[in-house]
């Protein structure tokens, strides 16, 4: 989606308990898992499928940076060596064993958890929702309004995953923000009140189809199921 983010510094317990490094970590392996479970169900058009794994193997590549970064940390020296995990886990999806590879993931992520306490239960107040609504119409919408089912990795239904997905994943993936191949190193610009903000929305918002040019109607009313 279009909030400038890759790999969100964003704190979950609270406001502030897991750190910078863990959390990136952590959110990684959340959302690759999110990818693989796409993967499994199938379903999707073979450029779409080719795109998924090109875009797991990336993050595959720097896996193991954001691991030796997390145990680098206090709370990460606590936690098990990922390294052997990371290893099979690398083996397993490379030999297309995607059991072998989710068992991996599963292991993983229960030592290095994304923290997500401070984006659950939320409060859907009118300010929250107008605030998301303001941040979906001037961040996400261009892209994931009529998404280029061309495209390799296409934008998806922010609604519909919001309704759909395991709530851990779609946090994830909300703070990971943009999912494209490269690492590219850019830093969440939202505090955690304006992502909590959109999270309300994708959840409790109506369709967004306010001040659109007539031509895109039909398209924002389906941007969100009844």
């Amino acid at each position: 989606m279009v909030i400038l983010i890759l790999l969100a510094l964003l704190p979950a317990t609270g406001c502030a308990a897991q750190d910078e490094h863990n959390r990136r970590f952590a959110m990684e392996l959340a959302v690759i898992s999110g990818d693989l479970r796409l993967l499994r169900e199938g379903g999707m058009a073979p450029r779409h499928r080719r795109g998924l794994v090109d875009r797991i193997t990336s993050a595959l590549g720097y896996l193991g940076l954001l691991a030796r970064q997390a145990r680098q940390t206090a709370s990460g020296a606590r936690g098990a060596d990922p390294h052997h995990d990371l290893n099979q886990l690398r083996r397993a999806f490379f030999a297309n064993d995607l059991p072998a590879t989710a068992h991996r993931l599963q292991r993983l992520m229960q030592d290095y958890p994304l923290d997500i306490r401070g984006f659950i239960a939320l409060d859907a107040t009118p300010a929250r929702l107008e605030r998301g609504r303001k941040l979906h119409r001037d961040s996400c919408r261009a892209c994931h309004i009529a998404p280029d089912r061309a495209r390799d990795n296409p934008a998806r239904n922010l609604f519909i995953d919001a309704a759909t997905m395991p709530e851990q994943e779609f946090i994830a993936r909300l703070l990971a923000g943009v999912r494209g191949l490269p690492q590219t190193g850019l830093e969440n610009p939202l505090a955690d009140e304006q992502l909590r903000s959109l999270l309300a929305w994708f959840r409790h918002g109506t369709s967004a189809a306010d001040r659109l040019p007539p031509d895109l109607n039909s398209v924002c009313a389906a941007e969100r199921p009844d």
